[in-house]
C-alpha cells in the first residue's frame, strides 16, 4: 500500500510540474484541486484497473488504427473502454458525451498528447478521435 501511495503522490508532482499551472489558468483552481482529490482517493483496486483499461485501449488502437474503421464494432468497444478509463479521473456523474469528445480533441490538438499517441501507433490519436466522436454521437 505505501507504494501504491508513492505512485499516487510521483503522479500528482508530474501533473503539477507538467500541467498545473496550465489546468489552473484553463479550468480554474477548484478544477485543479478536485482532480488532485480524485487521485488522492483512488484505491489501489481502480488505479489497477485504470491501468488494465488503458493498456487495452492502446493495444486494441495499434491493432485497429492502421488503415482500420473507427466506426467498426471494436473500435466502438475501444471507445467505450477509453470513457471507462477516462471516469476513473472525473468526479462521480461528471462524464459526458461531450466531455469525452473533448478530451479525445485535446489528443488531437495538443501536441504533447498527439505525441503521445503516435508514439503507440501511427494515425493513433486521430483514430482514436473519431471512434469516440462516432460512439458519442
Amino acid at each position: 500500500m505505501e507504494n501504491f501511495e508513492n505512485v499516487k503522490k510521483n503522479l500528482i508532482e508530474t501533473n503539477e510540474k507538467n500541467f498545473g499551472q496550465e489546468i489552473r489558468e484553463e479550468y480554474g483552481e477548484e478544477v485543479y484541486e478536485a482532480t488532485n482529490d480524485i487521485l488522492n482517493g483512488l484505491t489501489e483496486e481502480q488505479w489497477l484497473n485504470s491501468e488494465k483499461l488503458r493498456v487495452q485501449v492502446e493495444e486494441m488502437l495499434k491493432e485497429l488504427a492502421p488503415g482500420g474503421d473507427p466506426e467498426s464494432e471494436k473500435a466502438q468497444e475501444m471507445a467505450k473502454l477509453h470513457g471507462q478509463w477516462a471516469r476513473t479521473f472525473w468526479a462521480e456523474g461528471t462524464y459526458s458525451p461531450e466531455a469525452h469528445l473533448a478530451l479525445v480533441e485535446m489528443y488531437v490538438n495538443d501536441e504533447r498528447f498527439r505525441t503521445y499517441y503516435e508514439n503507440i501507433v501511427s494515425g493513433g490519436a486521430q483514430f482514436l478521435r473519431d471512434a469516440v466522436a462516432k460512439y458519442t454521437e
